[in-house]
């Protein structure tokens, strides 16, 4: 079904089509693994997307892994394209369907690939249905239930454990690209490119919903941030050995790099939420609709990070995550990033570090949170010494 999806896909680009990163919104979730309506009108709205693997956390209720025919915005638009004869009333009316709900559009130009890209969250890659969190829920709580059947299903007699290496990196990415397209709703923005006067035209600019950024921000605290997040068997762990060929160690040792791999998960979406794009929107937008306020969303991250174990005993996996937030402060008031910041986003972060040094200021916990609280405390106080 990839391969088909893909020739498509090219084809496409022959055609002279953009790629359509909104596309993937058409199907609400309860219909992306129903069949009779994906073999009609497509999985996705256009096959220039790049959605997720359409694999279900229930596999008994298995649909198409990928879309298998254009979709109704190809159709559209190389209808527009080719048609011939057509007259110049018969353009507007088809051009005026653009509002059309199977026909969004979104380029590579607005989607939020990228952290600080973008604003409008229903234009990305590796997301799908029109409910992106709720999907990348299943998404990640898939990734969990694989976990536990990696060493059975890869322990082949007579072959070495490298696709015990690969299924792992596999599934992280999955679950980084779940967590990644879930941390773009926070401080979002739906964007509406209807003409004046257009049937379907709303305001350009509607934020997300206070209620959708903040179960995205649950989704994060549970799946992202918190001590449970990344509970994979410590057996897989010791089999993640990539076949060896000539010299490939020759620059890296060859033992799995676990913690590095974690942190570049959460370090991702923290680099996102955290973005002066982000804040500085998050601010703007209070002024037209935004009702998540930086203050909220800054109180429930900071938390996320830290109120369930600061007071205990914080393991390596947090430790790592807690110095790169307060990491992370630190620049945006005297780091190289901070005349890129505006001043409510730099009084939040100075708030907040401040907030770290006092839960960092407890006794309690073994000697390895003693001396992460001890490093905490010391890189804030040399960074409130350089504050002007």
């Amino acid at each position: 079904e990839f391969i088909h999806y893909l020739i498509l896909h090219e084809i496409g680009h022959t055609l002279g089509l953009n790629h359509n990163m909104k596309a993937s919104n058409l199907h609400g979730l309860d219909a992306i693994h129903n069949t009779e309506i994906t073999s009609k009108v497509g999985l996705i709205g256009s096959v220039m997307d790049y959605p997720s693997v359409n694999a279900a956390l229930d596999r008994t209720k298995q649909g198409q892994y990928y879309t298998m025919r254009p979709g109704p915005y190809d159709l559209w638009a190389i209808q527009f394209a080719y048609e011939n004869g057509r007259s110049e009333e018969e353009t507007k009316a088809l051009m005026s369907r653009s509002t059309e709900h199977e026909l969004m559009f979104g380029n590579d130009a607005d989607d939020m690939r990228a952290a600080g890209k973008g604003i409008d969250p229903h234009v990305n890659i590796y997301d799908l249905t029109s409910d992106a969190v709720k999907y990348n829920v299943e998404r990640m709580e898939l990734v969990k239930l694989i976990s536990k059947e990696l060493m059975v299903k890869y322990n082949k007699e007579g072959e070495s454990h490298h696709d015990h290496l690969i299924a792992y990196y596999a599934m992280l990415r999955q679950y980084r690209d779940a967590a990644n397209t879930t941390s773009r709703f926070i401080g979002g923005i739906s964007v509406n490119i209807a003409m004046v006067g257009q049937k379907g035209e709303t305001q350009p600019y509607t934020p997300i919903t206070e209620a959708k950024q903040k179960e995205a921000m649950n989704v994060l605290t549970t799946y992202v941030f918190a001590p449970e997040a990344f509970t994979f068997s410590n057996d897989l762990y010791v089999y993640l050995q990539a076949q060896r060929r000539g010299f490939g160690f020759f620059a890296r040792s060859e033992d799995p790099k676990i913690h590095e791999q974690i942190l570049a998960i959460q370090k991702g979406v923290i680099d996102h939420l955290l973005h002066e794009n982000t804040l500085e929107r998050i601010v703007d937008s209070e002024l037209y609709g935004n009702e998540y306020t930086l203050t909220e969303i800054m109180t429930e991250l900071t938390n996320a990070i830290f109120k369930a174990d600061i007071a205990g005993n914080v393991t390596s996996v947090r430790q790592n995550l807690q110095i790169t937030y307060t990491e992370k402060l630190i620049d945006i008031l005297i780091g190289k990033s901070k005349d890129r910041y505006n001043n409510t986003a730099q009084s939040h972060a100075l708030y907040f570090l401040k907030e770290v040094q006092k839960m960092a200021s407890t006794s309690t916990g073994d000697i390895s949170t003693k001396a992460h609280k001890s490093h905490l405390k010391t890189i804030i106080e040399n960074a409130l010494t350089d504050v002007k």
